[in-house]
Order: C-alpha cells, then structure tokens, then sequence
C-alpha cells in the first residue's frame, strides 16, 4: 500500500465522585470480561491474501502458535529481520508478545495477547525497534492485547509497560480492529508513525503517548481514561508531538456511552514542559477506503466492562 499520511476542562468534582462506583465495578469486572479468548479469528481480507501470497516467496510464514507462559523476561516471538506473516498466534504469561527489529513487511493477523509476565517494570504486546528500527511498514489487525495488570500506575520504576511500544525510526504501523487494554503505563506508546482505524483503548495512567518527532491519526476510535489520570500525553524534545484524529469518541473508564464526545477534551491531555504540540480533529476520513486496501471499514470493538451499562 502506497498510501502514507501527511500529518499536517478538567472533570468537576460531582462528576468525579458520580463517576467512582461505576469505575470500581467496571475495574471488577474487566478481569473476567476482557479474556483474550474472546477473540474469534477472521478471515483474511483481500489486501492481506495478496500480501501474505508475497511473504509467502521471501520471508517468513507462522500460523496457529501458542508458546506456553514463560519466566525470565521471556519473549513470545522474536523476529530480527526479512518480511513475515503470523497468523492466529496466542501469547500468554510472558514479557513480551512480538518483537519486531530490523524485519521488512509484517503482516500479524487474528494476535492474542495477555497477562503480562516480567522480571522487570517493562513489557508489552507488541514492541517494535527495540534494537533495530524496522525497514518495511507493519500491519497489526484483529489484535487483543490485554497486560492484565492491577491498574493504572505513574510509577515508572516499578510499572513501565504498554499494550504497544513503538521506537524511534520505525517504517509506518498500520493497526486495524483492536483492543489495547490493563497495561500501567499505557495502551500506546509511540515514537514514530501509527495510524490506527476501529481501535479502543483504555490502558494506563495515560492511554496514548506521543514523544517528540512522533505521529498518529486516529481514525473511528475509541480512548478512555481512568479517572485521576490524562487520555492523552506528549513530550518535549525536538521536533512536533502530532495526532490527527477523525470521528473518534472520547471519555473516562465508566462513562455512559451517550456521555462520550467527538472532539478530545482538555482533560484528557498532558504535554511536558516545552512540548510542540499539533493536534487536529479532521473533517474527513484520511484513510483509503477501496476493497483492495487495508483499511477494509470495520466495526470498532467495544470490550465490556469498560463503559457504564444502559438499560
């Protein structure tokens, strides 16, 4: 796919208080309601046949893995370079799901992931250029990624984790269909360039990072906070922290669905000191929406237990 984009009040008190028996329940139940079995596996669009037909004569093809839990830091699949395609793989109990350095095109379709498990504050689903930057985009699609962690911790000492890690340097991520959920830290943490199309996420003390130089359109999203912490956070440091975003709906963790809104509010955002910050709410959908692309529309997950119950 050719295609690249061009990336151009706090709560009250009544709400707060209003708000803390539906997030103590909705905390209890996301345990039990957010198990990555619950994930069915779907086919393969056109646009992922044709690329994994491509993988198929080069690189690396995987499909239907699940490696048992595993202490010591250990990795669920490690891969250091060429293209792949991995299919239906199920990760449980181990730091890291996929490690991408310095690979090619990647196509990771129908990935569980859950339950964190490290000898370190670090780890996440999915983490891309933690020694070497990427050289070929990579698309995540049908994806639950769940740290299953206790909540949402500032302390970076002892929890530094997140649903998706992206350094710096990478070729663009390309992520459709997910849900990125129960890290510390939060859902993702980027550095370099993410688009992100029928996403929720609600992980973290903040949900979604952007560092300095870094980018990402959000697209028919959903983010949440939990309460007492920001949605969205970015940082100093040379260059501008972008995010563009298009029909998206934004909230807190135990929110009503009617109380969500469409335009980021200021509550949700955090900047450090000095930060070049661009946020844009566009006017219309930036992605490609022919049958031959990845960007196929599809609805956006909604896990349960996140969002207050309507009767």
């Amino acid at each position: 796919m050719a295609w690249r984009p061009r990336l151009t009040a706090a709560l009250g008190a009544v709400a707060v208080v209003a708000l803390t028996a539906a997030i103590a329940a909705a905390q209890e139940r996301h345990p039990a309601q957010t198990d990555v079995s619950a994930l069915s596996s779907q086919p393969l669009t056109p646009f992922e046949r044709s690329l994994l037909d491509h993988i198929r004569t080069t690189g690396l093809v995987s499909q239907g893995q699940s490696p048992p839990s595993a202490g010591h830091n250990a990795r669920g699949l490690i891969l250091k370079s060429g293209s792949a395609a991995v299919l239906d793989l199920t990760v449980t109990g181990r730091k890291y799901g996929i490690s991408l350095d310095a690979t090619g095109p990647v196509l990771i379709r129908n990935y569980r992931f859950s339950h964190r498990r490290s000898d370190d504050p670090y780890g996440s689903g999915l983490i891309l250029g933690s020694k070497s930057p990427t050289t070929g985009p990579t698309y995540l699609s049908n994806a639950r990624i769940d740290l299953k962690e206790a909540g949402p911790n500032p302390d970076y000492r002892v929890a530094n984790n997140e649903a998706i890690t992206v350094e710096r340097g990478n070729k663009l991520l390309n992520v459709r269909e997910a849900t990125l959920l129960g890290a510390q830290e939060s859902g993702l943490d980027n550095k370099g360039d993410v688009v992100m199309d029928a996403v929720f996420i609600a992980s973290g003390h903040r949900s979604v990072r952007i560092w300095s130089g870094a980018s990402l359109v959000l697209v028919n999203s959903t983010v949440l906070a939990f309460p007492g912490y920001h949605g969205f956070w970015f940082g100093s440091g040379d260059g501008v922290a972008h995010l563009e975003y298009y029909n998206c709906r934004f909230g807190a963790v135990g929110d009503p669905p009617g109380a969500l809104t469409d335009q980021l509010p200021d509550w949700m955002i955090d900047r450090e000191e000095g930060a070049n910050v661009q946020i844009t709410q566009l006017d219309h959908d930036p992605l490609d929406r022919s049958a031959d692309s990845f960007w196929i529309p599809v609805r956006t997950p909604t896990p349960a237990g996140y969002l207050a119950e309507t009767r």
